[in-house]
């Protein structure tokens, strides 16, 4: 019984060997698409990560807690959570003029979101 068992269990651990591994190729090469297409926007960029993260700041009136580049956007934006009075606050801001484009609570800080556009 052991040799059936071997028989079947041995084709078994080589399949899921190879589409474990199939799956990390892929998230790496995703992974290498995200950071090649966040290089080409944050060099597009006209103003820094800290100059976006400083009017984010002056905006909602807190401090910045995580900033990146938005590479789901179809031009150069910065995404910036801020905190002020214990809520999360996402602020978009233009990566070439340095105007803030949105304010909005965050999902953690949910009920209420208050939605400003400018």
């Amino acid at each position: 019984m052991s040799n059936k068992h071997n028989k079947f269990m041995m084709p078994l651990l080589a399949t899921v060997i190879m589409v474990s591994t199939a799956v990390n190729v892929a998230q790496a090469s995703d992974s290498k698409e995200k950071d090649a297409k966040e290089l080409q926007l944050f060099s597009q960029a006209k103003i820094s990560l800290s100059e976006a993260i400083k009017v984010a700041e002056q905006k909602v009136g807190g401090k910045a807690m995580e900033a990146e580049i938005d590479d789901e956007a179809s031009s150069v934006q910065f995404e910036i959570e801020v905190v002020k009075e214990g809520k999360v606050h996402n602020v978009l801001v233009n990566g070439n003029t340095g105007k803030v484009l949105k304010v909005s609570l965050s999902d953690e800080s949910n009920e209420g979101a208050e939605n400003e556009k400018e």
